[in-house]
């Protein structure tokens, strides 16, 4: 394994926490379809989520990542570092799915919404956070089992 690919897998959670941050700003979040026979879909970007006092949830899509970032530099914190970066991503990804649901439930939304490019980016970051997180806190060396399951593929071809 190269160097470039080491540091990636040792910072998987950092690349992840600055995807879920980015995510909320590029392109719409959630989408849904009006209903009606209405030919357009509404939308909704991510910041406004995190501005918005009717989403409260919305917030915690920014302060989760950004604690991500930050726990292990903050002293009082850094004794449950490996739990808070396998926990955090977890009560995320449900607020994901929680939020998706309770802006479907609205009247503008017609019962339904979807993730547009925004949220399937936060997905994407949170998984990685999450994977990082749980090889931290399972005392996994992830480095170890990516070379062990390429040299298990290369073998067998």
């Amino acid at each position: 394994m190269n160097i470039n690919t080491k540091k990636t897998i040792a910072n998987l959670d950092i690349i992840g926490s600055i995807i879920m941050i980015v995510s909320l700003f590029v392109g719409n979040f959630y989408a849904g379809d009006p209903g009606g026979g209405l030919v357009y879909s509404l939308s909704y970007p991510g910041y406004k989520l995190i501005f918005n006092s009717d989403y409260m949830l919305g917030t915690l899509f920014i302060i989760v990542p950004a604690l991500i970032l930050v726990v292990d530099r903050i002293k009082s914190l850094q004794q449950y570092e490996s739990l808070l970066k396998f926990g955090l991503p977890i009560v995320s990804l449900i607020f994901l799915f929680v939020l998706k649901g309770q802006l479907g439930d609205t009247g503008n939304f017609g019962g339904s919404s979807s993730f547009a490019l925004g949220a399937w980016l936060f997905l994407l970051g949170n998984v990685l956070v999450l994977v990082s997180g749980a090889a931290r806190f399972f005392h996994i060396d992830l480095e170890q089992k990516i070379t062990d399951i390429t040299k298990q593929s290369r073998s067998k071809k």
